[in-house]
């Protein structure tokens, strides 16, 4: 799925950047393993694992996150709309947020595997929430394959 948005991308001249905090940089990173993608389709990322960067760098309301929860859909959105602002030439700015690891905000209606997405393009917004299982590593696997699949259909969809 990774190589098919990769390659859609590319074919309509379109790039994406990240704003990442739970997937700290894998997304980024993973986007930028195809042929000709860091040239061509990927723009950059911004890590904001801690709440600081959020406030500081990309300007999210603190009580937003005080209201919220740093790992939110609020935030996350936030987070996207602001990181348009640093990725002014970015077709899709993709914002993460969620719980990886235990810890953070985890509740029993928030357990850790939680992720928030979302997809700024064209004016429009896009959030996903998801809940994945399993180890670190394959979570961020399967969050990478979902965050390739949903701009896949926005790319498809127009």
């Amino acid at each position: 799925m990774l190589k098919q948005c990769c390659d859609a991308l590319e074919q309509k001249s379109m790039t994406i950047a990240f704003i990442e905090s739970a997937s700290s940089g894998y997304l980024c990173s993973q986007f930028s393993i195809y042929k000709n993608s860091g040239a061509d389709i990927l723009l950059g990322g911004l890590v904001s694992y801690d709440p600081s960067i959020k406030r500081e760098i990309l300007k999210v309301d603190p009580l937003l996150i005080e209201k919220f929860t740093a790992e939110s859909a609020e935030v996350t959105q936030a987070m996207a709309e602001q990181g348009q602002q640093l990725f002014l030439h970015a077709d899709f700015v993709v914002a993460c947020t969620g719980l990886l690891k235990p810890g953070g905000s985890a509740t029993v209606e928030k357990p850790e595997g939680t992720f928030y997405i979302s997809i700024l393009h064209d004016g429009s917004i896009y959030n996903y929430h998801y809940f994945i299982l399993g180890t670190a590593l394959e979570r961020l696997d399967q969050l990478t394959e979902n965050v390739a699949h949903s701009v896949l259909d926005i790319l498809n969809a127009e």
